[in-house]
């Protein structure tokens, strides 16, 4: 009596698949491959977008300290601290007070290529003055950059999209401080 073991085959016979089974894959794969890239993309834009409305955030709440810390300082004299030590991404392409430093007048608009608008706005005791701040006095400096710097994925300066995805084209930042 031989006692034999069965022994599993040593043929590895490959899986059949279906004749249309790889094509459809592949198809499939295509299809998936276009949506993550669309997604990927427009990901990586609006890290961009993100990183300069960061940057214009920390710009401008150094130069209202600035501001606040020189009480005698107007608009254009902040506005040149800023261009000197802003962050890069935003004070490349400059920083100017629209209306010098006799305040905001209608408000802050933003010219493509134009870099940052500064408009300053002083509460002071002496009246509208923001070159004569006191202790207590409150100084605003209020931001406008042209975003379409950042924007990769349209050539249309106007109003920027990708497949339909808007892009934001003014990002703002506004601070408020206390003269010491």
């Amino acid at each position: 009596m031989s006692l034999s073991r069965h022994r599993p085959s040593t043929d590895a016979s490959p899986i059949r698949r279906p004749r249309g089974a790889r094509a459809q894959a592949m198809v499939e794969f295509a299809l998936v491959l276009f949506v993550a890239m669309i997604v990927l993309f427009v990901s990586i834009q609006m890290a961009f977008i993100g990183q300069a409305a960061l940057a214009l955030g920390q710009t401008n709440y150094n130069a209202v300290r600035y501001a606040a810390v020189n009480p005698t300082l107007g608009c254009t004299s902040v506005a040149t601290y800023m261009a000197s030590n802003g962050a890069p991404t935003v004070a490349r392409n400059g920083v100017s007070c629209p209306n010098g430093d006799s305040g905001c007048g209608t408000g802050l608009t933003v010219s493509s290529g134009q870099g940052v608008h500064a408009c300053m706005v002083c509460t002071t005791a002496s009246g509208s003055n923001c070159t004569q701040r006191k202790f207590g006095d409150t100084v605003q400096l209020q931001l406008a950059f042209d975003a379409t710097s950042v924007i990769f994925l349209s050539s249309n300066k106007t109003s920027p999209n990708f497949f339909g995805i808007p892009f934001p084209t003014v990002l703002t930042s506004t601070e408020t401080a206390m003269s010491e």
